[in-house]
């Protein structure tokens, strides 16, 4: 066994938070901050100088043009568009089938979702008539 002294929790704790070590002196007082003094009036009269100033031009409000774009504002833009509920459907395939689509998707850089959304889309405005 250790017969070195254990120090109590406190000071164990403000040694590791605060760095202090209790063979250090004690900590000193922070120094007494005194308010700054308040400005008095002065004895002697003071004389205001004309202090010429530069020539400012004349500003005049900017017209306003109407802006007649025949795109969207950018706030249109920035609004989700409606969209339609989604339902979940889930569809089990063969491999073969799944792996056909995987490849078309690759090859034309769509997500599958897209894919089979309009296939179906497509399939059924045919049987529709």
């Amino acid at each position: 066994m250790s017969t070195k002294k254990r120090k109590p929790l406190g000071s164990a704790i403000e040694e590791f938070v605060f760095g202090t070590n209790e063979a250090a002196s004690p900590p000193t007082p922070p120094d007494v901050v005194l308010p700054a003094p308040t400005p008095t009036a002065s004895l002697t009269p003071e004389i205001a100088l004309p202090v010429a100033t530069p020539p400012q031009p004349e500003v005049s409000a900017p017209e306003t043009v109407p802006i007649q774009s025949k795109e969207p504002s950018l706030m249109s833009k920035l609004q989700a568009p409606d969209k339609e509920a989604t339902v979940r459907f889930t569809v089990d395939m063969s491999e073969t089938l799944h792996r056909k689509l995987s490849m078309l998707a690759a090859r034309t850089g769509r997500k599958k979702v897209d894919i089979v959304r309009m296939l179906l889309e497509d399939g059924l405005k045919e049987v529709e008539g």
